[in-house]
């Protein structure tokens, strides 16, 4: 646009010269014509003959004269009509300046709207790369939660499975408390009877006062585990820093006054463990108390050397608790159901059969494991729990 602009300039430059020269000439005519009516006048009193050739020549000059004026009028109209383009020319070039510069304008704004757009179109990559890697993480994390999910079912069902456990265990527990506890309250019923029949015949009735104890501690001593059963169950769990040596103090002052025996076997306690331990202190005092008991009340009466071995140690970060007797054995046919709810291994009536099951169920909540090792040579029965401890 700037160069039709300039080119147009110069043609205009080269149409006012033209029509300056073409003025000049005019003028230069006119000159010529004063000159030569002056010459005439001269001439027509010095030479009348050369009167005709000057009025031929006027009337030339005359014609030529006219058709100037008529150019002359004519590059004044094309003068006039080339200053209105001028005008036009140079108002369209304001204009085009104007133009120019609002196109400069435009480009300087698209300029910057195309580094804004550059600057955005940088944070829009880089936000895609941030989404990407987000893109990823909530992928590992869908991944993650899906596992959760699956090791979830996997743990509700096995503790479905477990509850499933629990409520038939529960269901045998109920079933035959009330089956065993029917026993000790038909005896209360039987001697109830036989010492009215007695006191109404004036007999003495001392021996079955004392029957009658008996039965009532057995049923006491009964309902007391039946309660120590449900609080394992049901109380969480309680850890402590505790002193081993403590807890198996008062494991046998309880013991003083639970075995009649106590006094006759032999009892042995290595405790290794001399510095404190994290575990819950009652469900511990309640496998040591459980375990020594059943071996001092099952001891051998017709052996002479009767003796209990309680070995205490920490192995792999496990509580490990040994009790070894020679007391009277167990059969191999009851090896399976030792630890079952009110399962008795002897034919004697020693207690209601819930100390071992006291000891499994305990080991199970501390997510440790509890076993039976007899040996027929030697005829000696080792219980060994294993309780993992923090």
């Amino acid at each position: 646009m700037s160069n039709l602009i300039s080119i147009d300039s110069i043609k205009l430059t080269s149409t006012i010269r033209t029509i300056s020269l073409t003025i000049l000439s005019i003028g230069i005519f006119g000159i010529a014509f004063s000159f030569i009516n002056l010459g005439s006048k001269r001439i027509k009193r010095h030479n009348n003959y050369l009167e005709s050739l000057v009025k031929d020549r006027t009337k030339t000059l005359e014609y030529q004269h006219n058709q100037l004026k008529a150019q002359n009028e004519a590059y004044r109209e094309a003068l006039a009509l080339i200053q209105d383009q001028k005008e036009e020319i140079e108002t369209a070039q304001q204009d085009l300046l104007q133009k120019n510069k609002d196109i400069t304008d435009a480009f300087e704004e698209i300029q910057s709207q195309n580094e804004k757009l550059d600057h955005e179109r940088n944070k829009l990559e880089q936000a895609k790369r941030i989404i990407q890697g987000q893109n990823k993480k909530l992928l590992n994390i869908a991944r993650n939660l899906d596992q959760q999910v699956q090791d979830r079912t996997k743990e509700l069902s096995r503790s479905n499975n477990l509850l499933l456990e629990k409520n038939k265990e529960l269901d045998e527990f109920i079933y035959k408390s009330a089956h065993d506890l029917r026993g000790p309250i038909a005896r209360f019923k039987g001697l109830s009877q036989l010492i009215q029949m007695e006191y109404e015949q004036d007999n003495d009735i001392t021996d079955h006062l004392k029957h009658l104890s008996h039965s009532a501690n057995h049923m006491d001593d009964m309902l007391k585990r039946l309660s120590n059963v449900y609080e394992i169950s049901a109380r969480p769990i309680s850890v402590q820093k505790i002193n081993i040596d403590m807890i198996l103090e008062t494991v046998f002052e309880r013991l003083k006054g639970e075995e009649e025996n106590l006094d006759s076997v032999a009892i042995d306690v290595n405790n290794q463990v001399k510095n404190l331990v994290q575990i819950d202190p009652s469900l511990l005092h309640l496998i040591l108390k459980n375990l020594i008991g059943n071996a001092v009340r099952f001891s051998d009466p017709l052996k002479l050397k009767k003796w209990v071995k309680v070995n205490i140690e920490i192995l792999d970060k496990n509580l490990i608790i040994s009790v070894k007797d020679n007391g009277i054995g167990i059969k191999k046919d009851q090896k399976d159901n030792i630890f079952n709810l009110f399962y008795v291994g002897s034919e004697l009536p020693k207690g209601p059969g819930l100390g071992l099951y006291i000891c499994k169920i305990i080991t199970n909540k501390l997510n440790g494991d509890i076993n039976l090792n007899y040996s027929e040579v030697e005829k000696e029965t080792e219980f060994k729990t294993s309780i993992p401890i923090t």
